[in-house]
């Protein structure tokens, strides 16, 4: 038995966003790697969920390498 799907055939998301922007509950930043393994999910939709968290502005992303970047709450709840 494979993922669930949706009505149109899609597999349903299993984390969503807000799963995600709950692992930081500090100003630490984080790879794509680091949330990938936190959730276990594929680094491929760990990256997925961050960019959509950035592109709400619930997130920052800075690289720090030609191919890596990290990825921090700016203002991490009390």
């Amino acid at each position: 038995m494979g993922r669930e799907r949706d009505t149109q055939g899609r597999y349903s998301e299993t984390v969503s966003p807000e799963t995600v922007l709950d692992l930081f509950t500090d100003s630490e930043p984080r790879t794509t790697s680091e949330v990938a393994d936190a959730l276990e999910i594929a680094q491929k939709t760990a990256y997925n969920k961050l960019q959509t968290l950035q592109e709400q502005g619930d997130i920052r992303k800075k690289s720090i390498g030609e191919l890596a970047v990290v990825w921090w709450r700016p203002d991490p709840p009390e």
